[in-house]
């Protein structure tokens, strides 16, 4: 789509019998061309925090809205297990810790087995003996196997280091810089230790510093138009009177095609966003993709399609409507760029009153 930077042009309202006319002089103006679509806020980079520890959250450091800065200390919980938990559970990680050290020395065992049944036999690969053949296969399992029981009891320490940490006082410290919200705790507040296996709510989020951005999906027809570092004007439907400012970052090469069309995913960075701008919101974007001084333009309405193309109409001497097939340009909200056609200063028919065209004031900027 168009906006028109700078346009003033008069219009004329005829009558006669048949219908009123609203005619336009064709003239040249300045044009900006825009692709406009709609689009959401995604979800802006940013991690959850959970607590390592069941426990009662003993100290709050940061509040909504805080900035913070990557390893900043963000609250501490005082463990609620019972001595005799904190004990069973620190046995249990120091077994899991020296199966790990037996698993690795069988590992290097069954490994140092294998090398030396391949060198036993490294001279005899063409007529390796059945015996032979076994004897390299179970060497070559046994070491698969034992590679096997490793990760196993590597894993089960993790885990059981977890559960040790989850009986232990802990102080939660940020992994990233930016912004808090969702805060959910209070001092005094019970939280329950995350785990891949008895997953608990997180305790809040911590929003990226970075630039937000906006997705929006745009037709096979206009993807063309786009480039990398093309200015947008972006309007957020729960946002009123505020117009932000951004840039095209990049846009999808492959489409998805849909019910016979194919759309391009395109992103756009707000490069003055606030605190005002949550994810999900819808948005509408006017990305700018070329600007023209100076070009032959008439009225959007006043183009119609004609013969597999496009025409404009004008009356003839006795009145009737005749039409001039034109070449078009680009085309915007209110105009379009003529590139053939008609000549400037022609007085062409913007629409009829049957049309149902809303009429343009005497002057229209």
């Amino acid at each position: 789509m168009l906006v028109i930077v700078l346009v003033v042009f008069g219009v004329i309202f005829f009558s006669n019998k048949k219908s009123e006319y609203v005619f336009e002089t064709v003239g040249r103006k300045n044009l900006t061309g825009m692709v406009s679509e709609s689009g959401t806020v995604l979800t802006n980079g940013g991690t959850y925090i959970y607590s390592s520890t069941t426990g009662i959250i003993d100290k709050v450091y940061v509040l909504n809205g805080d900035i913070v800065t990557e390893k900043q200390k963000l609250f501490s919980v005082k463990s609620t297990a019972t001595p005799q938990e904190k004990a069973e559970s620190y046995a249990l990680y120091q077994a899991a810790k020296s199966a790990v050290q037996q698993a690795e020395n069988n590992r290097r065992s069954t490994s140092a087995t294998v090398e030396r049944v391949h060198d036993d036999v490294k001279n005899n690969d063409s007529d390796e003996t059945f015996l032979e053949k076994e004897t390299r296969t179970t060497a070559e399992v046994a070491n698969d196997n034992a590679y096997d029981a490793f990760l196993t009891a590597k894993a089960n320490l993790v885990s059981t280091q977890a559960k040790y940490n989850s009986f232990l006082n802990s102080i939660a410290i940020a992994p990233i810089s930016g912004i808090i919200s969702n805060l959910a705790i209070i001092e005094g507040t019970m939280v329950t230790a995350n785990s891949l296996l008895s997953p608990s709510a997180p305790v809040l989020f911590i929003k990226s510093s970075g630039l937000i951005e906006i997705l929006i999906t745009i037709g096979e027809n206009d993807i063309n138009k786009i480039e990398v570092g093309q200015k947008a004007d972006i309007r957020l439907d729960a946002i009123e009177n505020k117009i932000y400012k951004g840039i095209v970052e990049r846009f999808d090469e492959k489409g998805t095609f849909t019910q016979g069309v194919s759309k391009y995913n395109l992103y756009i960075s707000v490069i003055d966003a606030d605190e005002k701008i949550k994810s999900g919101m819808t948005t509408d974007a006017d990305i700018v993709t070329s600007e023209l001084t100076d070009v032959l333009a008439v009225s959007n309405t006043a183009i119609k399609p004609y013969q597999k193309g496009r025409a404009v109409r004008i009356l003839d001497d006795k009145g009737n409507i005749q039409y001039l097939p034109v070449k078009i340009g680009v085309k915007g909200k209110e105009f379009t760029q003529i590139i053939e056609g008609i000549e400037e200063g022609q007085r062409i028919i913007v629409s009829l009153t049957s049309e149902q065209t809303p009429k343009a004031s005497m002057f229209k900027i």
